[in-house]
């Protein structure tokens, strides 16, 4: 008798859906698991369902999975680069980009989603996700004066896990705009601490910091001519608020805002030390001294200014980005060395100005 070779399909079906659903959310590669969609109807339906990609981001965040987005300016298109790999050599992922936003800038990040704005497209933002090309345009309905439409002090993106929902905040001089992705819905709310409005005078903000729900700001203010405040969003009550400086910020000290391992941090020091410190917050709101960079190509308050910090990789190693000269630092904390990787050379080669930000290689976008 001939016997009759199972087709892949029947195989698929075999399996129970919960097992199924226990195999695939274990793979970590967001690519596989959107190939994996067209293997079969269950597989899909599995995949394509919002628990499914909530528990994977969750996973995702706990383990680490961050990749490094780059943009390249000469076509304006998005790559996704391993952060586990000491000289980010990994094979690239191209991401598709809407055509409306290919010459956007990317405002704010959090846990796989990103805040873009096209300098064009003044009314508009976009969240997207990368990996899936997942994307939501938003516009604001507020702050449009006799026809021009006012640009906003500081942008931001969070996550509430209290109610599974993701918040941009706009902030403006006396209000802030506040957008909700589950109700799709913009709010409009006073501001109430009356230092912040001071500050918003007086001075800028840094590019919003996500970290256990809330975003953060660093101050720099022009009349004394150093960062002297931090305020954030809290994702749960909706209000803006001010952090009080660590006690280890002396007045001369230059600092900046980023997020390592899920947690804020926060790094920076003087022309005097010639030592960066990089110090997380944690759970209870205490600061935890990490580590400090030393044998910089330039003193701190200098490296501040022109050296952002992105993110760490798997084995520890501390990612910077030079702002002016697009250059990708890492940092060895064992050999205590500072070099410039490959891919800041082979875009320099090509006449790329490199900009990057950290992101979350997660399959969640609401639908």
């Amino acid at each position: 008798m001939e016997k009759k070779k199972l087709a892949f399909d029947d195989v698929a079906y075999i399996l129970p859906s919960d097992i199924l659903f226990l195999i695939l959310i274990k793979l970590p590669s967001v690519k596989s698991l959107l190939r994996f969609k067209s293997i079969s109807k269950s597989w899909n339906i599995i995949i394509s369902d919002n628990e499914f990609k909530r528990i994977h981001r969750d996973q995702s965040k706990a383990l680490g999975r961050e990749k490094l987005v780059l943009h390249k300016s000469s076509t304006n298109e998005f790559e996704f680069r391993d952060l586990e790999s000491s000289q980010l050599l990994m094979m690239a992922q191209e991401v598709i980009t809407p055509e409306k936003f290919r010459k956007a800038i990317v405002l704010s990040s959090c846990d796989g989603l990103l805040l873009l704005k096209n300098s064009t497209a003044y009314k508009s933002y976009v969240l997207w996700n990368p990996p899936t090309g997942e994307y939501q345009t938003l516009t604001c309905p507020y702050f449009n004066y006799k026809g021009k439409v006012r640009v906003p002090n500081a942008c931001g993106l969070c996550y509430d896990s209290s109610v599974d929902d993701y918040k941009v905040i706009l902030i403006y001089k006396s209000s802030y705009a506040l957008y909700s992705l589950n109700n799709d819905c913009w709010a409009k709310k006073q501001i109430s601490l009356r230092g912040i409005v001071t500050l918003l005078q007086n001075g800028y903000f840094s590019q919003g910091t996500n970290a256990n729900g809330c975003v953060f700001w660093s101050y720099y203010d022009r009349v004394v001519g150093v960062t002297s405040t931090i305020i954030y969003f809290d994702g749960k009550s909706d209000e803006l608020k001010e952090l009080p400086l660590p006690d280890f910020v002396r007045e001369d000290d230059c600092f900046g805002l980023t997020t390592l391992k899920s947690c804020l941090s926060f790094y920076g020091g003087n022309d005097k030390s010639l030592v960066l410190d990089i110090w997380i917050m944690e759970r209870d709101g205490s600061w935890k001294w990490l580590m400090n960079i030393c044998n910089l190509p330039c003193i701190c308050e200098k490296f501040t200014e022109d050296i952002v910090l992105l993110g760490c990789t798997r084995n520890g190693e501390i990612v910077f980005q030079g702002l002016k000269t697009s250059q990708l630092l890492i940092y060895n904390p064992s050999q205590q060395l500072l070099t410039e990787t490959q891919i800041s050379k082979d875009f320099s080669k090509n006449g790329d100005l490199l900009t990057a930000s950290v992101c979350l290689d997660s399959l969640y976008f609401k639908s």
